[in-house]
């Protein structure tokens, strides 16, 4: 097998070149591009010639291309040329190639169908015969009633053992017919492959190419469906789905396709790091905000290929298909399942109800896939019922993951202000002071016991004349809840129809002729 890029030595050679029309076999995609085979069998002749692949995507990437020459040993490439080919040119000669395989197949199907119906006049002239016996005996009443349903029979059979071998060619008259419309509206220019080579004998060669596009590309999805009736949590099942969109031009018959994470998009390596050269009493610049994201542009214009939605990764993945699969030419993404990854999770209703007195069904688990997977749009599915999408981030084995899965009707959680008082304390030295003392009551009306994650929050100072201090907080609680200050947080279980309450509370002190905050 021999390689010869883009840029390999230019040798003319006269010769008449031989044409071919190449199929893609197999695609790898990436989130920004492709890289595809596209394969090729012809006749070579000895000596020099030239074989031209024509009807290539107009994406092809020149600099991308290789060909390799398989099947003669000896044979040699020479020279390779990219060249573009104009719509009208490719609109011809492709309209006359699948007007040519249209003709064919009708004429396939016509002769099935003349079949069929020479088998249908058989069926016919059977009964009809059936119906005048004339005057016969009983016994040769019954022979005949015999003989007419075994030839009835037969004929039958005959029809539907035609009928399933005219289905394959139905199917290749749709996709013709698809192809032709698809040709002669919405195609565009393209790109041929001249392929000169240097033969020791005739025979036969196989052709193929190898290149990158940026007209096919895949992305991730997933249904995530958390079932509640599992144990005594729930069980989340993960469906890894893989959306894949190309518009090369040419629908994907049969092609072998693998799917890689690695994202072009993200560049190659890091921005330079250059010094930071600072002087003393240098003057604070100040610019218009309407200015200011222009300015912040162009300072980092040399990450800008960066700034894409999907997240960076330490490491890529790739997954292949099981079955060579189909993909038409158009916007619509095809979806393909990867896997499954079922995991369980601990099911608990959260809520804020200082923020949002709803209790939300949350689920939370651990992921344990053997790779890592992409983000991706997540649509969320709970016992059954579709109840919204959310945007998955990346998750590595090991990893924690925690979905909503919308409100659960079935939990009332009320707040209760006990206390609310603003005013001043204090006979030597005044203070403005402010408390607020809260009770959240959660009554639970499933028929068996809830768990509850109630979230509050007591106000933060960063400056020593404003002083807070907690009031009435049930215990247990978890304080700074993962490191956010003053963020309280509280598990609880609710018993099947009773209500479990939790109280929250703070004191506010500024010095007099300082305000109070505004919360």
């Amino acid at each position: 097998m021999k390689k010869l890029s883009l840029l390999a030595f230019a040798i003319s050679i006269s010769a008449t070149p031989m044409m071919a029309l190449a199929k893609i076999t197999a695609a790898t995609l990436y989130p920004s591009h492709a890289e595809l085979t596209w394969k090729e069998t012809g006749q070579v002749s000895a000596g020099a010639g030239a074989i031209e692949i024509k009807g290539l995507p107009l994406s092809l990437q020149d600099q991308s291309l290789q060909v390799m020459l398989e099947g003669l040993p000896g044979a040699t490439l020479q020279q390779i040329q990219v060249v573009r080919a104009e719509r009208e040119e490719f609109v011809a000669e492709e309209t006359r190639r699948l007007r040519q395989a249209l003709s064919e197949v009708n004429l396939r199907i016509q002769e099935h169908e003349d079949l069929i119906s020479a088998w249908k006049q058989q069926v016919t002239l059977m009964n009809h015969a059936a119906e005048s016996p004339n005057e016969v005996t009983a016994s040769e009443l019954s022979k005949l009633a015999v003989a007419l349903k075994e030839t009835t029979q037969s004929a039958l059979a005959e029809i539907r053992q035609i009928r399933e071998s005219m289905k394959d060619d139905l199917a290749l008259k749709d996709r013709l017919t698809r192809e032709l419309s698809q040709t002669t509206q919405n195609a565009k220019a393209t790109k041929n492959v001249k392929v000169y080579y240097r033969a020791p004998s005739s025979g036969s060669v196989q052709i193929k190419l190898r290149f990158q596009t940026s007209e096919a590309r895949w992305h991730s999805e997933y249904n995530a469906r958390l079932n509640t009736e599992v144990g005594t949590g729930g069980e989340l099942t993960l469906e890894h789905m893989a959306v894949v969109q190309q518009t090369t031009g040419t629908d994907w018959d049969d092609v072998q396709v693998q799917l890689a994470t690695a994202n072009a998009r993200k560049g190659t390596s890091m921005p330079p790091v250059n010094p930071w050269i600072v002087t003393p009493g240098q003057p604070e610049r100040f610019q218009s905000k309407a200015f200011a994201p222009m300015a912040e542009m162009r300072a980092g214009s040399s990450m800008a290929d960066s700034a894409v939605v999907e997240q960076a990764s330490t490491f890529t993945q790739s997954y292949r298909l099981p079955e060579p699969v189909q993909i038409p030419s158009d916007a619509s993404g095809q979806r393909f399942r990867v896997a499954d990854h079922v995991l369980p999770v601990e099911v608990a209703v959260w809520s804020a109800p200082v923020l949002d007195p709803t209790g939300y069904i949350h689920a939370k688990g651990v992921f344990k896939g053997e790779v890592p997977i992409p983000a991706g749009q997540t649509t969320l599915y709970r016992d059954g019922q579709s109840v919204g999408q959310w945007h998955l981030g990346e998750l590595s084995p090991g990893e924690d993951i925690a979905l909503g899965f919308g409100a659960d009707q079935a939990v009332n959680i009320t707040v209760v202000n006990e206390l609310e008082r603003t005013g001043e304390e204090g006979i030597w030295k005044s203070e403005n002071v402010q408390r607020r003392q809260n009770r959240f009551d959660v009554t639970n009306h499933h028929d068996k016991p809830v768990q509850i994650k109630l979230f509050d929050r007591i106000p933060v100072s960063e400056q020593d004349v404003l002083t807070v201090k907690p009031l009435t907080i049930s215990e247990p609680v978890q304080r700074n809840f993962e490191d956010k200050k003053g963020v309280l947080v509280w598990d609880r279980e609710v018993p099947a129809g009773e209500t479990v309450s939790v109280k929250s509370g703070f004191e506010m002190r500024v010095p007099e002729g300082t305000t109070l905050p505004r919360l």
